[in-house]
């Protein structure tokens, strides 16, 4: 296979195991979502014909398998199931490339399935079922297919640092051998102490430089750092049901605020708009008699202002004064409301008037 092709498919696995260890969760769930948001079932879209599909078939599974297994961390290797998962469903070879499985990987295959089932991590486990009860794996003595009598190159896996398991020195240094051995020198050493006292069933104080339970206390600190290693891998390989239910009622908080004020937003804008509407407007042939209204009414309040600051008028001055306006209040909201009532005038006649108008008195006939 092409060296950049073989680059390239590291580089995308590394991609999309580099974004799921960002989640910092081994939920299939999260895995899926990196996975279609890629669109990493599209590496098998590509024009080959059906021998060159399934050779590049077997080296994407050849790649995917390294990071199932140690020395990657836990999360990587939930991560590296996903991915074999995934890719194997999603190939287009018929029938499906499996993929291979090394006897002296067996045992870390099992470890693996009792770890995540002790862990409670279920969607994993039943990942891994699933692959099993679908023959997915293909147990050989090797984990490449060697040849007779042909040389072969075969590439060693680079390791990546950022996605290797890290490791404590105190398990690599403090062992159940060394522990053995620190109590067995310890009481020896309280032996000689009791040797050289003058009590020999005690030591003296002066030579008693070390606790007597040393190492029980040493047993002690050990198992409980490992203790605390174990709460802090669970905590961050997944997050705690009520932190997101948490983290969902917040943001139907903020949904909430934002629609009631957009809600608020609206009909206030409403209401403008209607108020606004509804202003009636004067015709056009009577516009100039309220302009002429406005300015002899500012005119007579002006000039009854200036009057009543220079001298208070007297009570009837001030009562006629009022009758006028409202009469001519009156009349004008007569006339701007378009009806003008008008009653039928009648005039008194004159004496003359009348003799003038009566007609003539007929003549008697003798």
């Amino acid at each position: 296979m092409d060296v950049n092709l073989e680059h390239a498919l590291k580089n995308d696995c590394k991609t999309l195991l580099s974004r799921f260890q960002q989640t910092e969760s081994v939920r299939y769930e999260e895995f899926s979502t990196v996975w279609r948001d890629m669109k990493f079932s599209t590496i098998f879209y590509g024009k080959l014909q059906p021998t060159e599909m399934r050779c590049f078939t077997k080296e994407v599974l050849s790649i995917a398998t390294y990071y199932f297994f140690p020395p990657y961390s836990f999360q990587i290797r939930v991560g590296g199931l996903y991915l074999l998962y995934g890719l194997y469903h999603s190939q287009l070879c018929d029938p499906k490339e499996k993929i291979r499985i090394a006897l002296k990987d067996w045992e870390e295959v099992v470890k693996f399935q009792h770890d995540i089932v002790n862990a409670q991590h279920y969607d994993t486990a039943y990942v891994l079922k699933k692959m099993f009860s679908a023959k997915a794996f293909y147990f050989t003595a090797m984990p490449r297919l060697l040849y007779y009598r042909t040389k072969q190159k075969v590439n060693k896996h680079a390791v990546c640092e950022d996605f290797r398991e890290r490791t404590w020195k105190i398990n690599s240094l403090v062992t159940e051998d060394s522990l053995e051995e620190i109590l067995n020198v310890h009481e020896h050493y309280q032996k000689m102490k009791c040797a050289i006292s003058r009590d020999k069933t005690q030591p003296d104080r002066i030579l008693r430089l070390l606790t007597e339970d040393f190492p029980q206390e040493l047993q002690n600190t050990i198992s409980s750092f490992n203790r605390w290693l174990d709460e802090q891998k669970k905590k961050s390989t997944e997050k705690r049901p009520r932190e997101k239910q948490q983290e969902d009622d917040g943001e139907c908080e903020d949904m909430s605020r934002e629609t009631e004020a957009s809600a608020r937003a609206r009909m206030l804008a409403n209401i403008k708009s209607r108020s606004f509407s509804n202003v009636a407007e004067a015709s056009k042939s009577r516009r100039h008699r309220q302009a002429e209204l406005g300015s002899s009414e500012s005119g007579s309040d002006h000039g009854v202002q200036r009057k009543s600051s220079t001298k208070r008028k007297s009570l009837a001055c001030r009562t006629k004064l009022a009758q006028k306006k409202s009469g001519v209040k009156q009349e004008v909201g007569m006339e701007t409301a378009g009806q003008r009532f008008s009653m039928p005038v009648i005039s008194e006649e004159s004496d003359e008037e009348r003799a003038v108008n009566r007609p003539p008195k007929k003549k008697r006939l003798s």
